[in-house]
């Protein structure tokens, strides 16, 4: 059986780590691969394809649109080599719907099944999160709906009304002229929650299957003593809610009068201002700054933490950064909704759930770990080796080759 994984980036985030998990465990397949090449290491893959963001600015709207390219290079090859599945990671951000449109012209001519794992939302939101940045809130407007047209309206981008217009112009292109959704055969979802949506959007249920993204583990070796630090490892960007996390803190120290401190690893649009605001705080030398770490490095750096604080204002997908964290056993503390809350309650079963943007249920939440912490590790300890079972590389393998194989 000959497979194509595509993808935008074989290097960059969570996508990119389950597109390579994919790819490279498979090995009774013939596998192909297809994404935009970042670096100048030694793989080459079998289509390298194009990005808008290397274009000039005019130029590069249009490709994020539809490019041309893209489109010939992907063709060409379904027109030349047998391929029996498509794997599509992602496509959206880079590569455009013109690789719809190939795929459903070669699908006329040939026999091929199409599955795509979706890692955003997307098929059912045009600014592929559900969370309108203009408003700064969660927005589900264009669920259900065939023309998804908000955007246009409310300008959700966070770069205002022109990005949101090409963006919308992008959806109804995919959705609307090349049909995504027919094109795809199967959707795979890391969560139930991601699953609904798409329900609600009108796909039926049995073209859904729920995988669970393979954990990531950071560290097999976990002998060492824990502190008292909370951390935050990811992306500094005004959905994370980072200054909601760096206020919650503050207002604990307050009340409790303890000496944890606060790690946030990482970089974005908001770290400027995350500095700049933690420099007045009354305990700017408990929180503690260190830029984007990578793997190893990171599990050095988080290790001795006793909590792991998600924040978000979206609803986020299936955060991996959880379950990482998990396998250092550091304890989880989540909004209560979307992916999040699905992680900690369904997947993990340990951790708090605080009420979104409430900062007295934040101390709530983590005043209850910290009093109840011996019994949760504890619970963790014991729960490890199902987590790890059912997130394991080998287990999410197994169910992607029964569906090439279905």
């Amino acid at each position: 059986m000959k497979i194509l994984h595509l993808n935008n980036y074989d290097k960059k985030g969570g996508a990119e780590t389950v597109f390579n998990l994919t790819r490279q465990n498979l090995k009774e397949f013939e596998n192909y691969s297809a994404y935009v090449k970042l670096d100048k290491g030694p793989e080459l893959p079998d289509i390298i394809f194009n990005s808008w963001e290397l274009n000039t600015k005019l130029w590069g709207i249009f490709n994020y649109i539809f490019s041309v390219k893209n489109y010939n290079k992907l063709f060409k090859f379904l027109e030349t080599h047998d391929i029996n599945v498509i794997h599509i990671q992602g496509f959206f951000s880079s590569l455009s719907p013109s690789i719809l449109f190939a795929i459903k012209k070669i699908k006329k001519r040939k026999t091929i099944r199409i599955i795509q794992t979706l890692h955003d939302f997307h098929v059912v939101c045009p600014n592929s999160s559900l969370f309108n940045y203009n408003k700064n809130e969660i927005c589900e407007k264009c669920i259900g709906k065939n023309f998804k047209y908000h955007i246009f309206i409310d300008r959700c981008d966070r770069r205002g009304f022109f990005f949101s217009i090409v963006k919308g112009i992008r959806s109804f292109t995919a959705n609307n002229i090349f049909n995504h959704k027919d094109i795809i055969d199967h959707f795979i979802t890391p969560s139930e929650f991601l699953k609904n949506k798409l329900i609600e959007d009108g796909i039926k249920k049995e073209k859904i299957i729920v995988i669970r993204n393979p954990i990531n583990r950071l560290s097999t070796k976990i002998d060492f003593k824990k502190e008292n630090i909370i951390c935050y490892f990811g992306r500094f960007s005004r959905e994370k809610n980072l200054e909601f996390l760096i206020e919650a803190f503050t207002s604990w120290k307050d009340q409790t009068k303890n000496n944890f401190k606060l790690l946030l690893i990482g970089e974005g649009d908001e770290e400027k201002y995350l500095k700049s605001i933690t420099a007045k705080n009354k305990y700017s030398k408990e929180i503690i700054f260190k830029p984007f770490l990578l793997k190893d490095n990171l599990a050095e750096e988080i290790k001795y933490a006793k909590y792991f604080a998600m924040t978000s204002k979206w609803n986020e997908n299936a955060p991996m950064s959880i379950l990482e964290a998990a396998s250092l056993n550091i304890l989880p503390i989540v909004p209560d909704f979307g992916g999040m809350k699905e992680t900690v309650d369904k997947v993990l079963g340990i951790g708090r759930i605080y009420k979104a943007n409430n900062i007295q249920s934040w101390i709530n939440a983590i005043s209850s770990l910290e009093i109840n912490y011996s019994e949760e590790i504890s619970k963790l300890l014991r729960a490890e080796k199902n987590i790890y079972t059912d997130l394991s590389l080998d287990s999410y393998i197994k169910r992607i080759k029964e569906i090439y194989n279905n």
